[in-house]
């Protein structure tokens, strides 16, 4: 809590106490000094009138009474103009800076990253989306206008932007021409569609993921530019039938996909044009090695998937490999293949 902020606190917590003192001296003392009877509503209107500096009295006072009246007005008075109201003030202002200076760094922050991923709503998805991003080491930005979200997202250290996703200048915000990717998560299926529209506009060489909430959408979302469409209840009812059928290995995907205390991922790998893999066997150009990464599959540049390739296999311009290992063996066959 800020300086200001405790000082305002305190100046309330002490001002509350000469209320109650006040309050219980005129209910108490003053009513046996002068014979007359002050309820307890009494006594606290008596107590709100002079601290407000209203002025008046209740019912009239003794000599003492008017005493202790003139110490407290001060004493309250006092509290409130000397402490609460400028801690107040200044509460206010070190709330709306901050505010400001934490938009201003997310926004410096989002106009320096590139080759990152945008996620469009931090809803359950969109929240599960960013976290397996980011530990894979993607870089993220999030796009959201729902109050209670975008308060989660401020504890998280994500860059976000606070609006529509579906409107361009949001996007833009987001870093759309610099982004690698962009996944449209909203709860909307017509929102996601403006989304993918307007995102490829923006970048048409952005790698669009959407998802879809009725199967009729799915073909909308592949027209407007969608490179992939998931819907959650098709993806939920394989896991499910996975998890039922063959539980052993909805297991091991889980663990390779989705456990973050275990260092083991499948990544996609693909060979630059210039990697100097290109046109040699993949155990004599280093791709594969005793201890290294394990090369599951090669998808051709036709979209062909070649899986449990032999050691000796040519790769050929445009290949990428499927290879799972630890984020140490992935980056040393990126480092083999030149990405």
């Amino acid at each position: 809590m800020s300086g200001a902020a405790r000082r305002f606190w305190f100046a309330l917590f002490l001002l509350a106490l000469l209320m109650v003192v006040a309050t219980a001296y005129y209910r108490y003392v003053e009513s046996a000094g002068s014979g007359l009877r002050w309820s307890f509503i009494d006594a606290l209107y008596m107590s709100v009138l002079v601290v407000t500096t209203i002025g008046g009295e209740v019912h009239p006072l003794t000599p003492a009474g008017r005493l202790f009246t003139s110490v407290f007005a001060l004493l309250g008075v006092g509290t409130v103009l000397a402490v609460a109201v400028p801690s107040a003030v200044g509460w206010f202002l070190n709330q709306q800076l901050s505010a400001q200076f934490q938009m201003r760094r997310r926004l410096w922050t989002l106009q320096k990253m590139s080759d990152h991923y945008i996620v469009c709503g931090y809803g359950r998805m969109g929240q599960e989306a960013a976290r397996q991003l980011r530990r894979r080491g993607v870089a993220v930005a999030v796009i959201e206008q729902d109050p209670a979200a975008v308060e989660d997202l401020r504890a998280t250290g994500i860059p976000f932007v606070e609006g529509n996703a579906a409107e361009d200048e949001h996007l833009r915000l987001a870093g759309v021409e610099r982004a690698r990717g962009l996944i449209a998560a909203v709860g909307s299926d017509e929102d996601n569609v403006f989304i993918i529209l307007s995102a490829r506009l923006l970048n048409p060489a952005l790698y669009l993921v959407a998802r879809a909430g009725r199967e009729e959408s799915i073909g909308k979302l592949t027209r407007v530019g969608a490179n992939r469409v998931m819907s959650p209840y098709v993806v939920g009812g394989r896991a499910l039938a996975a998890a039922a059928a063959e539980p052993g290995l909805a297991d091991f995907v889980e663990m390779v996909l989705h456990r973050e205390d275990i260092d083991l991922e499948i990544a996609l790998i693909p060979l630059p044009p210039n990697s100097p893999a290109i046109n040699q066997p993949m155990q004599g150009s280093g791709v594969i090695k005793e201890q290294g990464a394990m090369i599951i599959a090669i998808m051709d540049r036709n979209g062909q998937f070649h899986t449990n390739p032999y050691p000796l296999s040519t790769l050929t311009e445009g290949d990428r490999l499927i290879a799972m290992g630890t984020r140490q063996q992935l980056e040393e066959v990126r480092r083999v293949v030149g990405g």
